[in-house]
C-alpha cells in the first residue's frame, strides 16, 4: 500500500507542477526530415506541439504496469485536444474517455490477447476491424517483411501503415506520446507523413532512432 500511495502521491505532485511551470521543449533524441524522437515525459511537452493526428499505442491498466508507468488518468490529457486520435486499448478492461468508434485488431495467434481495440478520438462514427498477425518472434517478422524489436507491445508495421494511410493524408504531423520502439513513427515515414514520437525510456529512443536511421522496409 505504501508503494502505491507514494506513487499517486508523486504523480499528483508532477501534475500540480506541470501547471505552474513554463513549457521547455529538450532538444531532439532524433531529427531527420520527417521524424523527431524526444526522450522525456509526454506530458511535459505535449501542448507545446502541433500535429494533425494522434496514433499512439499507452500503457494499458492491466499488462507490465510498472515497467510502462502506468497510471490512473495517464489519458486525460488527450481531452484538450480536438483533433484525431487513434488509441489502442486492451479488451479486458474499459476505454476511459469518450470515442466516436471502436475498432478491432485481431491478431491471428493463439495468445492470451487475440484481439485488443482501437479507439478513434474525434472522428467519424465507421468500425474496421483489422487482421494483422502479432509479431512475437523473429520467424514472425521474417514472415511479416518486419522486424523484431523486443518491446513488449510491438505493433506489426502493416497494421501502421494501414492506420496511418487511412486515418491521416500525405503531409499531415503523426504524434506518438507514448512511442515505444517506433513502430508509429516508421510507418509514418514511410507514407510520406511527418512525425513526432515522444518516449520517457531512452532504450527505446535508441531502438526507434536506429530503426528510422535505417530508413524504410518495401511493405
Amino acid at each position: 500500500m505504501k508503494d502505491v500511495e507514494l506513487k499517486e502521491k508523486t504523480q499528483k505532485a508532477r501534475r500540480s507542477k506541470r501547471q505552474v511551470d513554463c513549457v521547455v521543449i529538450p532538444p531532439p533524441y532524433y531529427q531527420d526530415d520527417c521524424v523527431t524522437i524526444y526522450n522525456a515525459d509526454c506530458m511535459d511537452i505535449v501542448e507545446s506541439l502541433a500535429p494533425d493526428v494522434i496514433i499512439t499505442d499507452p500503457p494499458y491498466p492491466n499488462f507490465h504496469i510498472d515497467g510502462y508507468n502506468y497510471y490512473d488518468g495517464i489519458l486525460d490529457f488527450l481531452t484538450q485536444f480536438g483533433f484525431l486520435q487513434l488509441i489502442f486499448w486492451t479488451d479486458k478492461e474499459d476505454f476511459p474517455l469518450n470515442y466516436t468508434a471502436k475498432h478491432k485488431w485481431n491478431k491471428l495467434c493463439g495468445t492470451y490477447a487475440t484481439t485488443e481495440n482501437i479507439y478513434e478520438r474525434n472522428g467519424k462514427n465507421i468500425p474496421y476491424s483489422f487482421n494483422y498477425q502479432k509479431i512475437k518472434n523473429k520467424i514472425d517478422a521474417q514472415m511479416n517483411r518486419d522486424i523484431l524489436t523486443g518491446h513488449k507491445s510491438q505493433k506489426p508495421q502493416r497494421l501502421m501503415k494501414e492506420l496511418v494511410k487511412k486515418f491521416s493524408e500525405p503531409g499531415d504531423t503523426i504524434l506518438d506520446p507514448f512511442m515505444g520502439s517506433g513502430s508509429t513513427l516508421f510507418a509514418a515515414k514511410e507514407m510520406g507523413r511527418k512525425s513526432i514520437g515522444i518516449e520517457l525510456n531512452k532504450k527505446w529512443c535508441k531502438v526507434a532512432a536506429e530503426r528510422l536511421a535505417q530508413g524504410v522496409l518495401p511493405l
